[in-house]
């Protein structure tokens, strides 16, 4: 069983996703730390240093390899479903799962300290403006899951792993 965590930045995609890899025995990987221990470089660097088109293209060849995977939680980018060939990855390879907490949730989580090292969260007119071009490929997901303001990523994966038990 492969399980793809979706959802903006913030959204809580690697927290909950560790969670629900132990609770349903699979392992777990983060897209972003993956393409980070390949390249050798944090994603802010990549953006830096070679821009975002290479960063999809580091992000698509990733995907590719972990897809290798038969059985995985995997937290993704949050930009990994709203670029085709991502998206069409993701879509071939098992069951993506939206997490979307309110976008104030969001902007409190990331703070300060996480608009500086995201590199396409600096603003948060400009992160509010890409949050709601990205709708539409969440809302592609298989499943949603919103997420209340102050429920932990303990609940989260309790409630994503019932759901992902009754929707196989």
């Amino acid at each position: 069983m492969r399980i793809f965590l979706t959802g903006f930045m913030g959204a809580g995609k690697t927290a909950v996703g560790r969670l629900l890899g132990e609770r349903l025995g699979l392992p777990f990987a983060d897209l972003d730390e993956e393409i980070e221990r390949r390249a050798g470089l944090t994603v802010r660097e990549i953006f830096d240093r070679s821009g975002e088109p290479e960063f999809r293209r580091l992000e698509r060849a990733t995907l590719a390899e972990l897809l290798e995977r038969p059985d995985l939680v995997l937290a993704t980018g949050g930009g990994t479903p709203a670029f085709e060939a991502t998206a069409r990855l993701l879509g071939t390879g098992g069951m993506t799962v939206w997490l979307n907490p309110p976008f104030a949730t969001i902007v409190e989580r990331i703070g300060a300290l996480g608009k500086a090292s995201r590199p396409l969260f600096r603003d948060e007119l400009e992160a509010w403006r890409l949050y709601r071009s990205r709708l539409p490929a969440y809302l592609a997901s298989d499943l949603r899951v919103d997420v209340a303001p102050g429920e932990t990523e303990d609940e989260v994966a309790a409630r994503v792993a019932l759901l992902v038990s009754c929707d196989t």
